[in-house]
């Protein structure tokens, strides 16, 4: 983000307030909802939820009182798609990778202290994680996000992991500040990530991260199957070489030389 010397607008700061009110856990609220979420006047809200509405960004329900963000933001976010270089390079690689394994492959980007997820493309094994596209989860949040972060300076993960805490999604999720940093040093060392029900019950997953121009790291793609997918070391071996040639084959696409 540039550091410009010009005053923010603070109408227009607010309207996007309100918007980064919705998100995949609630993504219909009342009006008392989002002054609650935003902490703005209820008249501000009211003048910023109608203005949005006139210009087809907020959806109100008046049967149930609620409001939804609009398609026509969907307009917005395929102009966003469209221009993400991530994605368009890592497309062919990620089909043909799903293709070879019949696993769920997923896509995400860093952005700041969150990753946000860009492609999912499905298997037939029924694994319907809460990754849908577009969404947002804290950097060390699933194998996808500890194999980014795995890969940044310790400043970065300490910054991380003190400002959103480390929470159990199942009982195998390590948790515990030993064992998290001992699983960064193991997933730095090897070059990738696998977890073992840690996310969710029953499956394994796999993350390998993407690097760009810089030499940083900049994503990561993942692939999730029902553990018992794993039940030999030739069959995860064969997986985790598959990823990584993936990963080296967009890394380059993005502009990555490795210096090793």
């Amino acid at each position: 983000m540039r550091n410009l010397n010009v005053e923010v607008n603070r109408s227009v700061e607010r309207a996007i307030q309100v918007l980064n009110a919705f998100g995949f856990e609630q993504s219909r609220l009342t009006i008392d909802d989002v002054v609650s979420k935003t902490g703005l006047p209820k008249t501000t809200v009211y003048r910023i939820l109608w203005t949005l509405e006139r210009n087809g960004l907020i959806h109100f329900d008046e049967r149930y009182a609620h409001y939804r963000l609009s398609f026509k933001l969907l307009e917005y976010g395929g102009i966003v798609l469209q221009n993400l270089d991530v994605l368009r390079e890592a497309e062919p690689f990620l089909l043909e990778l799903q293709d070879k394994l019949d696993c769920t492959v997923i896509l995400a980007e860093r952005q700041g202290d969150t990753l946000q997820y860009l492609m999912r493309l499905e298997s037939d094994d029924d694994f319907q994680p809460h990754s849908y596209v577009g969404r947002r989860r804290v950097l060390h949040y699933g194998i996808i996000g500890r194999t980014i972060l795995a890969h940044l300076p310790a400043s970065d993960v300490t910054r991380v992991v003190g400002q959103f805490p480390l929470e159990k999604s199942t009982p195998e999720t390590i948790v515990e500040e030993d064992a998290f940093y001992a699983q960064l040093r193991e997933i730095k060392t090897h070059g990738y990530g696998i977890d073992v029900g840690g996310t969710f019950h029953g499956f394994t997953g796999i993350a390998v991260p993407l690097f760009g121009p810089t030499q940083k790291v900049i994503g990561a793609i993942g692939l999730a199957a029902p553990s018992y997918r794993f039940n030999s070391t030739e069959v995860l071996d064969r997986t985790v070489s598959l990823a990584r040639q993936a990963a080296d084959q967009i890394s380059r696409r993005m502009g990555y030389v490795n210096k090793d």
